[in-house]
């Protein structure tokens, strides 16, 4: 029953139950008893309880002389050495356990250890080395039904995909750990949604990363699991740095407020990045140089080139620490990690005005999936932007010169959500009324004219707060309707449907360079369309128009690449399709090809499995495994 509950995410409830066992029983059943209980320590963040009932299982289990009990007293001892940063101890430990797990066949204890062992890698950065000992962990917990321990290997697995660049993989896996632990009601949930923000962020699309945040947060806090709240923290606080700063910075104290740990290097650098936002340049350097001490330590070589970045853009002579960023990249390039060395390659050739080389380094990111600030500039030869800028691709944004407009400056929530009506509306007029019904449901409109005077005011100084426009320049207003003068401001999602629509059409002419046109175009989707007003009625339409157009230009590469012969890159375009729709038969069966032909025949025989499972749910019959693709399998 404790370990049903540990495995639940219900600490309080693990440890009330362990606590009620009698003084009398087997040895080797306390053994497990107090490893178990070390465990709930260790998500904690508990060292000192964590160690005290591991030493107690390792006594007892010794005693006993008892694989089981051993086996999970080397787990927690093992588990205890990583949160105190004792690499050596670590393996050494694992290693044991392994050992007796497998002598006594206990299939539970060798899947936990291969997992964590995985999580060890990951630590180390030694990415390819974390996915074999994961695939191992998950071969097993296929055969034996732990679903548990799958969500955890997946979840793993997905961190090493993403630090590899291999984002779209990494999105499959987690999602997959976040539908069994949702199944389990486990709340250890909070981990794939907290790594899934990491992707999200990675990627620039800011709207998803914030709601993964967020609800990581509401699993792991009441939980009191440290290793769950303390990435979610940090994440959102670095989402939030330049919009909320002060939410910002109270999320950072409370992740550092953990103290020493297996997060504690990210929560450092995530500090350095919120400092930096701010502009405090001193505090970000100090962060850096102390996340950089603590990353050596731990022989966290990923946090130590995060460190190192951070310490250049603190610098108050960026030039001057250039011999920093070529050991970041160095370190990035080793550990196998694209993006990381991508990043590093655009600051540098930011700093020495080397144009080509920032332009390759951002076309590099873009191929990844980086989207927006992430990868970089925009693109050169584009014309300046707008005097204000509309981001409603992925997170809702105004821009005025190129400088975000804080929440602070909207004075009313309303005035936000009439905008984003507008921008819905793409220039077409609004009836007053509609708009009323929109703001206010459910109240009568006869009194509301004089509130949506008093927003469409708001909304016009939040544009133009030094007047240099025409009242009605950027919106425009009669008796009976109200819209946006679309010709003067620029909106990410007109932008993005006008490029997907021309970039098609050169497809469909055959036209030289259409290729260039759709990948260029596929770049500008930041995310759905408003993805923050998900049930917002007014939203759907223009939702929908652009994410179908996202679904056709991706469809296009995918099936561009296949034919090709870039099966890989197909892959990902058709991955980004599912991320979309789960339920999109051409892209799972474009899919399950493009693998097969890859030569990844066991990846491609799991994804029509999980085809077929989807399917499923929806009462549809699944097609056959492709025909061309390989030999048939039955799905499971």
């Amino acid at each position: 029953m404790g370990l049903l509950h540990y495995l639940g995410g219900r600490l309080d409830e693990a440890v009330a139950t362990l606590d009620r066992v009698e003084d009398d029983g087997e040895p080797a059943d306390f053994g497990l008893l107090f490893a178990w209980r070390a465990s709930v320590q260790w998500i904690r963040g508990d060292a000192d309880g964590c160690r005290a009932d591991a030493e107690r299982a390792f006594a007892v289990a010794s005693e006993a002389r008892d694989d089981r009990a051993l086996a999970a007293a080397h787990t927690v001892l093992a588990m205890l050495a990583a949160l105190e940063g004792d690499r050596s101890a670590n393996e050494a430990h694992y290693l044991r356990a392994l050992d007796y797990a497998e002598r006594a066949g206990d299939v539970l204890q060798t899947i936990r250890v291969r997992t964590n062992r995985g999580s060890r890698h990951l630590e180390e950065c030694s990415y390819e080395e974390a996915i074999a000992e994961l695939d191992l962990a998950l071969g097993l917990a296929d055969l034996a039904g732990f679903a548990s321990f799958r969500a955890l290997a997946l979840t793993n697995r997905g961190q090493a995909l993403a630090s590899l660049g291999r984002f779209e993989e990494a999105v499959a896996d987690l999602e997959g750990a976040f539908e069994l632990y949702q199944r389990l009601g486990s709340r250890m949930v909070a981990y794939p949604l907290a790594r899934l923000g990491e992707v999200y962020l990675a990627r620039g699309e800011w709207a998803l990363a914030r709601a993964v945040f967020e609800e990581a947060i509401t699993h792991a806090e009441p939980a009191g699991d440290a290793q769950g709240l303390v990435p979610a923290l940090v994440g959102l606080a670095r989402v939030l740095a330049a919009d909320e700063p002060e939410t910002a910075d109270r999320l950072i104290e409370q992740a550092l407020a953990f103290g020493p740990g297996m997060g504690h290097v990210g929560a450092l650098v995530g500090a350095g990045r919120v400092a930096l936002a701010r502009g405090d340049l001193g505090r970000a350097a100090a962060l850096a140089d102390e996340a950089a001490s603590a990353a050596g330590v731990r022989r966290d070589w990923g946090g130590l080139a995060e460190s190192l970045e951070l310490r250049v853009l603190a610098a108050d002579d960026r030039l001057a620490e250039r011999d920093r960023l070529r050991e970041a990249h160095e370190l990035w390039s080793r550990l196998g990690n694209p993006v990381g060395a991508a990043r590093v390659e655009l600051l540098d050739a930011l700093l020495v005005d080397d144009e080509a080389t920032a332009k390759e380094a951002e076309d590099r990111l873009r191929a990844l999936g980086v989207r927006g600030e992430q990868a970089g500039r925009p693109p050169r030869g584009e014309a300046p932007p707008a005097p204000v800028v509309v981001q409603s691709l992925g997170r809702f944004r105004v821009l005025r010169d190129g400088r975000a407009v804080p929440p602070a400056a909207w004075q009313s929530r309303k005035a936000r959500e009439l905008l984003k009506i507008l921008v819905a509306r793409d220039g077409r007029p609004i009836p007053r009324e509609a708009l009323m019904e929109a703001l206010w449901p459910e109240q009568s409109p006869a009194p509301l004219g004089n509130r949506l005077s008093v927003l469409l005011s708001t909304v016009r100084a939040v544009l133009d707060p030094d007047k240099r426009f025409d009242p009605e320049h950027f919106v425009a207003a009669d008796r009976g309707a109200a819209w946006l003068e679309v010709d003067h401001l620029q909106l990410d999602v007109r932008r993005f449907v006008s490029a997907a629509r021309e970039a098609l059409d050169a497809r469909r002419a055959g036209h030289r360079g259409a290729r260039r046109r759709l990948v260029q175009a596929e770049e500008l989707y930041a995310g759905d369309f408003l993805e923050e007003d998900a049930y917002e009625d007014w939203a759907v339409t223009r939702r929908e128009e652009a994410r179908a157009l996202y679904t056709e230009l991706a469809r296009a590469l995918a099936d561009d690449c296949a034919a090709a012969g870039d099966p890989d890159a197909a892959a990902r375009y058709y991955r980004r399709i599912l991320e979309r729709d789960a339920y999109d038969e051409p892209a799972h069966l474009g899919l399950v090809t493009a693998l097969e032909v890859a030569g990844r025949h066991g990846e491609a025989r799991r994804t029509y499995r999980a085809y077929c499972g989807r399917m499923d749910t929806i009462g549809a019959e699944s097609a056959p495994f492709p025909r061309g693709a390989g030999p048939a399998v039955t799905p499971l």
